[in-house]
């Protein structure tokens, strides 16, 4: 029978960086999930999900101030400034960097922001969104651990083999990773026409 134990001992915190940098949320929660279980160590998954998180918040951020003279990154912020919520945070570019990770809507538009539109160095984005990436996850992996505890509390009376347990959260997270890749997929694609 399929036991995951050993697969998620050797690329448990693998699998958390990288979903974390492309999915986010959900990946974290669950990894949550697997620490209540004892399959993760707490602060390895911490840790992962923050660099999964900032790298992904880097990589956005400086292919925006690479390319910010595109024209379709001039056409897009020309667009953005006309909403009032941009132009209220691009007045307040560290504060921007440092709610990105906790506002699910600007993940790819606030780096984007801050990048082209706010003249927020590198250095200072990069140590603000490492410290927002280590809150961030630090507060999802304890939700996620609760959740593990309710799950846990959900399957008391069944008999249910303990990778089923595991499977659910894990199966959240390829389904809403695929969710998301295909959302930016799309996305991409609509640009290039």
């Amino acid at each position: 029978m399929f036991d995951p134990t050993d697969l998620i001992a050797n690329f448990g915190l693998l699998a958390v960086f990288g979903t974390a940098a492309i999915e986010g949320d959900a990946a974290v929660v669950t990894a949550g999930v697997l620490v209540q279980r004892g399959l993760l160590p707490l602060w390895p998954v911490i840790f992962a999900g923050a660099f999964g998180g900032w790298c992904s918040d880097q990589l956005i951020y400086h292919l925006a101030r690479r390319y910010r003279d595109h024209p379709r990154t001039v056409r897009a912020v020309v667009a953005a400034r006309k909403w009032r919520f941009f132009n209220m945070f691009v007045a307040y570019p560290m504060a921007l960097a440092l709610a990105i990770r906790f506002m699910p809507g600007v993940r790819t538009a606030g780096p984007v922001a801050l990048a082209t539109a706010t003249a927020i160095t590198p250095l200072r984005y990069g140590i603000l969104t490492a410290i927002a990436g280590l809150i961030w996850a630090t507060i999802l992996v304890f939700v996620g651990k609760q959740a593990g505890h309710l799950i846990g509390r959900l399957f008391t009376n069944i008999n249910v083999p303990e990778w089923v347990e595991i499977a659910i959260p894990v199966a959240i997270v390829v389904v809403l990773t695929g969710f998301a890749l295909r959302r930016w997929r799309r996305r991409a694609a609509g640009r290039e026409d």
